[in-house]
């Protein structure tokens, strides 16, 4: 008996020794792989749709979007600096958890030709080496310990040392203690205020003065087959014995070089080589989904407006080729909507208290807003390219070059109120007008832009300016955003310097 009590005592000890690190080691690990897919692991039963991709992917496509849009459930794979060679492996740990109906391959950088991360082609900087096995943690983390995991850590690092890393992370990650925070201590879903986004990161800033470069189309190819098109072929292959659509993509970028347009011209042979929808969003004289001087975040990321247009246009051809099921109408789809609402709502405040002009103008177009826009005569606002540009993009008019050649003042009504398509309704006036009697949705409405005094009056209510002429009568523009039923959500008024001034 009192070996066995003391055989159960070593026991317990070492059972409280591996809770004690196991603790110790959820605390100190980085959280970005469970941020990123918490809510994979909460609905991956439902989804429908992987996107797998580098960064591109990652800040390209909003699943909780596509989910508001056409009902499509899906998950962003994307991660910074992923190539298809990581998409094989995060795809096959995925299919534990999942069997979607369709998988979408982006295949940027599909020319290079290396596989492990800790060497890449053997001539990068160190730094770089060190970057590329610290990404390949946010892809890995999360999965725990299985032949698939381990298939992978051995197929994608060469050193047994930096192994470790992945299959224990605490070997890492022990070292953080001076480092964490109280929130490595919170549950995970108090950690991450912008869990609802299903994987996917959206940014938010402009790129002001863009370098938009493309390389001129050519009918060459890659040289070589890379090793970056060997994984693709492991992607299509275990996708055919799964009976899985797969769709190939090459997201936008505002610069593009030699090797880019060759890989588009190789993947277009292996589309039509295996039957498969490629999506090729570089521009083409046939389409050009995106602008490049106001949906981009840099050269080569899409922003929350690109972001936006680039998610509708894939949905949309999803939609039409694979015939999806719209998961919107089904309770047993409950959580999907509570994200939708969630991602709706949180862009709605970020909306009615933007304090940058040209967000502010994207946001409207790519929400949808009903909106009041007014610049005043001699308006800033009126000789800024990249206003206009935004303007045209919510009217698609050229009714603000007239009022730029006039000098002002110019009125955007803009009305999305119950439309049944995708076309909202446009009242525009350019230069001094005056308009009696307009049947909007806000009532019968009158404007008046003269020289000195402008109004937007609804109903004959002649005591209340929808504009405000006397705190902000010398601002630049003034933009109401207006609610399904005309009322007002936000009055946003930017002086000349478009340093923002609220008003509710």
């Amino acid at each position: 008996m009192k070996k066995l009590y003391s055989a159960g005592k070593i026991v317990l000890f070492f059972i409280i020794i591996f809770a004690l690190i196991g603790a110790a080691s959820n605390i100190t690990e980085r959280k970005d792989s469970r941020k990123k897919y918490h809510d994979f692991m909460e609905l991956s039963d439902q989804i429908d749709v992987l996107f797998l991709g580098s960064s591109h992917v990652l800040n390209g496509i909003n699943p909780v979007q596509l989910y508001a849009e056409y009902g499509i459930t899906s998950y962003n794979m994307g991660k910074p600096g992923g190539m298809v060679t990581e998409s094989y492996w995060t795809l096959m740990n995925a299919l534990d958890y999942c069997t979607p109906k369709c998988v979408v391959v982006d295949l940027w950088a599909l020319d290079r030709n290396y596989k492990y991360l800790d060497i890449m082609n053997g001539y990068e900087p160190e730094e770089d080496t060190r970057n590329s096995v610290s990404l390949l943690h946010t892809n890995m983390d999360i999965w725990p310990i299985s032949k698939t995991k381990i298939a992978a850590i051995n197929d994608l690092i060469s050193d047994p040392e930096i192994r470790k890393e992945f299959l224990w992370n605490f070997t890492l990650y022990h070292s953080r203690w001076s480092s964490i925070t109280s929130g490595d201590f919170k549950p995970l879903n108090a950690q991450d205020s912008n869990g609802y986004l299903l994987g996917a990161e959206q940014r938010q800033e402009l790129y002001l003065n863009p370098k938009v470069e493309q390389a001129l189309d050519t009918t060459q190819i890659l040289s070589e087959k890379s090793v970056c098109e060997e994984y693709l072929d492991k992607i299509l292959e275990v996708c055919r014995q799964r009976d899985i659509e797969v769709v190939l993509t090459f997201l936008p970028m505002a610069v593009s070089y030699d090797q880019d347009r060759q890989a588009v011209n190789r993947i277009t042979e292996i589309a039509d080589e295996n039957n498969l929808l490629f999506l090729n969003l570089l521009p083409q004289e046939t389409q050009s989904v995106i602008d490049y001087y106001t949906d981009m975040s840099d050269d080569t990321h899409l922003n929350v407006n690109g972001m936006y247009k680039v998610t509708s246009y894939i949905g949309g051809k999803l939609r039409e080729v694979f015939e999806l099921p719209d998961h919107r109408e089904d309770d047993n789809y409950a959580r999907w909507k509570e994200k939708a609402d969630q991602w709706r709502t949180s862009e709605v405040y970020k909306l009615a208290n933007q304090s940058d002009l040209y967000t502010e103008l994207g946001e409207i177009q790519y929400l949808g807003a009903s909106t009041i826009i007014f610049m005043r005569g001699d308006s800033k606002a009126l000789h800024d390219s990249l206003v206009r540009r935004f303007i045209k993009h919510l009217t698609g008019t050229e009714v603000i070059e007239e009022a730029y050649s006039e000098n002002g003042p110019y009125l955007l009504i803009r009305d999305t109120s119950g439309r049944m398509s995708d076309v909202p309704v446009i009242y525009e006036f350019s230069g001094e007008t005056q308009v009696e009697g307009m049947e909007t949705f806000l009532g019968s409405t009158t404007y008046i832009g003269v020289k000195d005094f402008a109004a937007v009056y609804v109903n004959e209510d002649y005591d209340n300016n929808y504009l405000d002429m006397e705190e902000h009568y010398y601002d630049d523009i003034q933009i109401i955003i207006l609610g399904q039923q005309g009322e007002v959500i936000s009055h946003l008024c930017f002086d000349t310097k478009w340093q923002v001034k609220e008003e509710n």
